[in-house]
């Protein structure tokens, strides 16, 4: 008998060889990222995340102004900055580029999502097995793929769209987010459950992070927590798990503000309901209504079920297969981008299927030993022939799209380069993927770029846009308008995609209206670079104060006030205005200034900008579209510092993040010290 319980493998023995099955697997796949700085994945979102993590490293401390992207911004309108500090830090302690930074963190976090997966399912259901499967189907399966709108873009039902999602578009930050979901989750589950202080301060932390690696992180978080709290049966329970988790998200919160600000917040659900499409909440309310019916009927059905883990599980499902069917079936949105939400889905489907076939096999199956452990074996049989296949079709999946590429040769790193060292740090107009990819190789500031959700001055500078892009409606004056708005923002070059290009996005409706009216930069194939003559190649001008654009255009062909402001930077009568950057956020002008001007500085307004001209503060106030005037009451020479210090708003939340951080440390000590005290009252037999 005692040697055969040698033979014996424990759970916990079992545990560590089901997650190295689940990490070996999942590299099987994704190997090659570990190893590879640029893809032959241009379309996607990639190029962004690298510029950033970039400049994080460039400019470490300086991080307050993020000047590339929507004419500049307040660093954290850049993107959720967390996976890009992490991307920064591997990059500075391997001496590697951000590029390959990315691709390894970003694959690490797609090995390791199935293997939190499975260790959250384990702790909570507390099935071994029946977790694996959970974690191998997640890992060798697409409930997406079964969709139609998702087959088509993956080609084929046994294709990983996780995967996919990940290399074909970019999405690194969503998928490293899903990565650690389950492991922020099941800190969630410990803290309503345990009730002790490691347990608050540690989701608390967990889910601050997971909120500043991307946004979604925030919807999935919300989502995860209702479940949680909705799995439990008492009244009491729910009262007590939901007063618990609200301090919980208000520490989460004050740790996170100051990435995560309450004017970003308004930025980003206001941005939210027009990036790519209408989802406004009139749109979305009746859909939102739908899911939380469905939501209710489905926690009532769910309370006779006796397993808290599959109740969860259950609701935690039907929420994102809800709104994932909804739009690929329905063409509906309950939520901004529903698209998006296809992997929680899949997360949701592999956590609560396993669990709910395995309670569906115990209700019907015999009772008897041997039948049942029949369809044990036949079962186990079945899961490894797919497995096996689905192993072999996503490795040859990820060998297609991960391939290496010469980065030098595409046409995306040569427009980067040539407006480099054509403009150098000025701005341009740099359209579609030549814009993604621009500020990885060059430090030319944009007039567009970025992610449009959280971009700060979106109306004025997308109505802008969309006018010099599409040219509707202009007829004739469509160079015209379209030079009075580059003029406007500051640029001094712009990229247009012809038909031919290797650019897959054109947004250029008529690529060929400034043939004759700018001249040429820099042409290859069919992309050109135009210069867009200035009178200065700086940012700050003097103009009179009646030229200012004071109110916000209706469309992009309501130029009256614009065209007189240009005329005034045109104006040569008019001092010209020096400005030098020391960093990002702190410039300095040199001009003539008399009563009846002001300085214009072609950069996004903020609260955060404070100026002061001659060594007396000056007002710095927004303009009808969105960009800085300074009133620096001169008459004369005027020496004007410009400097970013964040504003009243930006230092609260700094000092409510240090006053968490230093309360989480206390309280941990305490804590510590608590628990010490009873071990010695237990040892004493007090």
């Amino acid at each position: 008998m005692g040697s055969h319980r040698g033979f014996i493998i424990t759970p916990r023995a079992r545990a560590i060889l089901y997650v190295a099955a689940l990490l070996a697997i999942n590299t099987y796949f994704v190997e090659k990222l570990f190893f590879v700085e640029f893809t032959d994945n241009m379309q996607t979102n990639a190029g962004s995340f690298m510029a950033i993590s970039r400049f994080i490293l460039e400019h470490w401390p300086h991080l307050d102004w993020f000047p590339w992207w929507f004419n500049g911004e307040p660093f954290e309108n850049s993107y959720s900055p967390m996976l890009h500090f992490v991307d920064a830090g591997f990059a500075c302690l391997f001496r590697c580029s951000t590029a390959h930074a990315y691709n390894f963190v970003t694959g690490l976090s797609y090995v390791a999502g199935p293997a939190f997966l499975f260790l959250f399912a384990w702790r909570m259901s507390h099935f071994l097995e029946t977790s694996f499967l959970a974690a191998l189907v997640y890992s060798l399966f697409s409930p997406a793929a079964l969709f139609h709108v998702f087959q088509t873009d993956l080609g084929s039902v046994w294709n990983p769209w996780r995967l996919r999602v990940l290399v074909h578009y970019g999405e690194g930050p969503h998928i490293a987010e899903l990565g650690a979901l389950p492991l922020g989750l099941l800190l969630v589950y410990f803290a309503i459950t345990r009730r002790k202080f490691v347990w608050y301060a540690a989701s608390a932390c967990t889910m601050a992070f997971l909120t500043l690696v991307n946004a979604f992180g925030a919807a999935d978080l919300a989502v995860g927590c209702v479940c949680l709290v909705a799995a439990l049966r008492g009244r009491r329970e729910i009262i007590t798990a939901t007063l618990l988790l609200s301090a919980i998200f208000v520490t989460c919160y004050l740790w996170a503000s100051p990435f995560l600000t309450p004017t970003l917040i308004g930025t980003i659900l206001k941005n939210s309901q027009v990036v790519e499409g209408d989802f406004h909440a009139s749109r979305l309310f009746p859909m939102q209504c739908m899911v939380a019916a469905g939501f209710c009927g489905l926690w009532l059905l769910a309370r006779r079920i006796v397993d808290y883990y599959l109740r969860f599980s259950l609701l935690f499902a039907y929420v994102f297969l809800a709104i994932t069917a909804l739009y690929a079936l329905a063409n509906r949105a309950a939520l901004p981008q529903p698209n998006r939400y296809s992997l929680e889905m899949e997360m949701g489907v592999a956590l609560a299927l396993p669990f709910f076939l395995r309670s569906l096999f115990l209700r019907t199956s015999s009772k008897t030993f041997s039948s049942s452990n029949s369809l044990r074996i036949a079962g186990v049989a079945l899961v490894l022939v797919l497995a096996v296949h689905q192993a072999k079709s996503y490795r040859r999946y990820a060998r297609s799209v991960i391939q290496p590429i010469d980065i030098t040769q595409t046409i995306e790193y040569k427009i980067a380069k040539a407006l480099d060292a054509k403009v150098g740090a000025n701005r341009a107009l740099v359209s579609a993927q030549a814009g993604t990819w621009l500020n990885v190789f060059s430090n030319t500031s944009q007039m567009d770029g970025g992610h449009g959700p959280f971009n700060p001055n979106w109306d004025a500078q997308q109505a802008a846009a969309y006018a010099i892009y599409t040219g509707e409606n202009a007829g004739s004056r469509d160079p015209e308008v379209s030079i009075l708005w580059l003029k406007t923002f500051g640029c001094q070059a712009v990229h247009v995609s012809g038909p031919k290009s290797r650019i897959d996005g054109k947004p250029f409706r008529n690529p060929a209206k400034f043939n004759g009216a700018l001249p040429v930069l820099w042409q290859e194939d069919d992309d050109t670079i135009y210069s867009v003559p200035q009178r200065t190649t700086s940012l700050a001008h003097v103009v009179p104060v009646d030229s200012i654009i004071k109110n916000k255009p209706i469309h992009g062909l309501d130029t009256t006030e614009v065209a007189k402001y240009v005329a005034a930077l045109d104006n040569p009568a008019l001092s010209p205005a020096s400005l030098t950057w020391h960093s990002p956020g702190n410039g300095h002008i040199d001009a003539i200034v008399h009563p009846g001007q002001v300085v214009s500085v072609q950069a996004t307004y903020d609260k955060g900008w404070i100026a002061s001209a001659n060594s007396r503060p000056a007002e710095v106030v927004r303009d009808g579209i969105g960009l800085t005037v300074i009133r620096a009451n001169c008459d004369g020479p005027c020496s004007i510092n410009l400097v970013f210090d964040g504003g009243l708003e930006r230092k609260f939340c700094r000092l409510a993040s240090w006053t968490v951080t230093l309360a989480i440390l206390i309280g941990g000590i305490f804590a510590h010290r608590r628990r010490r005290r009873q071990g010695v009252s237990q040892a004493h037999g007090l």
